[in-house]
């Protein structure tokens, strides 16, 4: 990638360190950088973009906030995986910060996973239907009052379906809500189990899904997803109603 002149930028909206963090992710992908490569020091990079100092140091402050690079005291920046670690901090600090938002977190992965199920009836190979099985053969043998153990397997069955989509962004998304999804997860499956039902009947709707996702019914997966949603959100406005 030729040198840049940001001396045409300086009247243009974003500021330059955002205009600038684009121009380096840029070329961190013209010169196929990967997790650990090592970006050329703020010196270099001010020199190549022909920015200052003050800019470079605002867009590497930019690009470690969204996961871009990794920084660390006396060491270059170096390139990471390219995980939306932001998005997953954005919905963190959401859901705690009022119980409403649990409600609307819920709304918004049926967006998500409604689409993604019924790409995942399309797209998704043997082995990921095989693994999706075995999830679920995990998941009913452990009964109730084993909360962590179940957050964990429910949610790489849903997860387990998002990354069948083999869409780069849906997957992108799902593994920077991870954390958020399992703390999503416990709280719905104590919810569950404080208003005095199991979790045999969500137990069946995955069944049902992984059915429709076997016999690639695009249709019938979105439908199932979207029920079995529908019925997390009533649990939750219940719970909620009672506070």
């Amino acid at each position: 990638m030729p040198d840049v002149d940001l001396q045409h930028l300086r009247s243009d909206r974003p500021p330059l360190g955002a205009r600038l963090s684009q121009l380096i992710i840029e070329w961190i992908r013209e010169e196929q950088l990967t997790d650990g490569d090592p970006l050329p020091s703020e010196k270099e990079l001010a020199e190549k973009f022909g920015a200052s100092m003050r800019v470079v140091r605002d867009a590497l402050r930019l690009l470690s906030q969204h996961g871009v690079i990794r920084t660390s005291q006396g060491r270059r920046a170096e390139v990471s995986e390219l995980r939306p670690v932001a998005v997953g901090s954005y919905f963190r600090l959401m859901l705690d910060s009022h119980d409403g938002a649990l409600r609307d977190f819920v709304e918004f992965r049926t967006v998500l996973e409604v689409t993604a199920a019924g790409l995942a009836a399309e797209r998704a190979s043997d082995a990921n239907i095989d693994a999706l099985t075995d999830v679920l053969d995990q998941l009913e043998k452990l009964g109730n009052n084993r909360i962590p153990e179940r957050a964990e397997l429910d949610l790489a069955f849903h997860v387990g379906i998002v990354n069948s989509t083999d869409n780069q962004f849906l997957k992108a998304t799902m593994e920077a809500l991870a954390e958020v999804l399992t703390t999503e997860r416990q709280r719905n499956l104590s919810t569950t189990e404080s208003m005095g039902m199991t979790h045999d009947e969500s137990d069946r709707e995955h069944r049902e899904i992984l059915a429709a996702l076997r016999t690639r019914d695009s249709e019938e997966a979105e439908r199932l997803m979207r029920s079995h949603l529908d019925r997390v959100r009533r649990n939750i406005l219940t719970w909620l109603s009672r506070g």
